[in-house]
This record gives C-alpha cells, structure tokens and sequence, in this order.
C-alpha cells in the first residue's frame, strides 16, 4: 500500500500535471487560432529543451530520494539475541564461502568437565565477520548505493561485491559447515 501511495503522490499526480499543461496549451491554441500546435511553434526550442532537463532531472531526484530511504530503512537490522555456551567458543576449522574465509567454531566443553559431550552439527556456528581470503582480517561490510554490499579488507584492499549482507551468508556457510561436520563425523565412525 505504500508503494501505491508513493507512486501516486510523488510520480503519477506530477506527471499528470506536467502532462497538463501541454493539452491546455493545446486546447488554448485551437481556440484563438484554430489550430493545436500554432502555440507551440512560437516557443523556441530552448524553453522545451530546458523544460525537458527539469523533468529529468525531477524524475532523478524522486529515484535517488527514494532509494536513499530504501537504504535507511535497510541499514536497521533487527535486535539479535547473542548466546555463548557456557564454556564459550573454540574454533574447530575454517570453511570458504561466497569467496572469503568463515571460522567454524563449537562449543567449548565447560572447564569442570572431564568428559564433555560429543558435538551435534547442530552445535556448530560461524564468526562473524567473515575473514580475508589473502590475510584473514576480518572483512568491513558497507551498503552499494544501488543495492548489494560491498566487502573490503582494511589490511590488504581485498575487496568484493555481493547482492547479500554477510549476515545472510553467514546462515549459508552454516548449513555447508554442518552437512562437512555430518559427513566428517560418519567417516569417522566408519574409520573406528
């Protein structure tokens, strides 16, 4: 309903009037002279080409207006949870995906604990932020203008584009780590 709204309030009513105000000049015209465009002859061409530029330039800034609000209502990401197992993190391997680096970490075993429980898949997780390819920094993420976002290193330059946030790579990489982690731990047994 928005959209609707925006398209009708800031595009259609202002084309609408653009378009207006020729079909009155017209209208005007066949009436004092009898013909449509006798009016429009007597403007010089300078005066439509520069109403032509307005227009275009009006149509642009509606664009960049808009995708700039787009990009606000973007940049706020939803509150998270964050949970740590009680024993904290240890990192078991490193996966590449979507051309950069993820640390694969479970759950450290409590240090009380002598006889910790064997790790489910499903115990895996990724850190976040993904890390360089080339020196395993951890990678900055900043919003494209026109969309997608854009992957920098800040000790190397290493940089890429991509149409997803890490954040949603992240749930990606989660599930090839856990299915490496599933056939891992089957060959495993297999080996016993």
């Amino acid at each position: 309903m928005k959209v609707v709204n925006f398209l009708l309030d800031k595009i259609i009513a202002p084309i609408l009037l653009a378009l207006l105000i020729p079909v009155v000049t017209g209208i005007g015209s066949k009436a004092s002279t009898g013909n449509w465009f006798e009016w429009f002859a007597s403007v010089p061409n300078q005066v439509w080409i520069t109403l032509a530029a307005i227009f275009a330039i009006w149509i642009l800034a509606i664009a960049i207006r808009y995708r700039i609000k787009q990009l606000r209502k973007e940049s706020h990401s939803p509150i998270s949870i964050i949970s740590v197992p009680y024993g904290g993190w240890r990192n078991i391997g490193k996966l590449k995906y979507a051309d950069v680096i993820w640390i694969v970490r479970a759950p450290a075993p409590p240090w009380h604990e002598l006889d910790p429980e064997p790790i489910s898949a499903y115990d895996l997780d990724l850190q976040t932020p993904p890390r360089c390819p080339k020196c395993e920094t951890e990678i900055e993420q900043t919003q494209s203008f026109w969309g997608g976002y854009i992957w920098k290193c800040v000790k190397c330059g290493f940089h890429k584009r991509n149409r997803e946030s890490y954040y949603r790579e992240e749930e990606r990489a989660k599930k090839i780590a856990r299915r490496d982690f599933e056939i891992y731990q089957s060959q495993a047994k297999d080996g016993q």
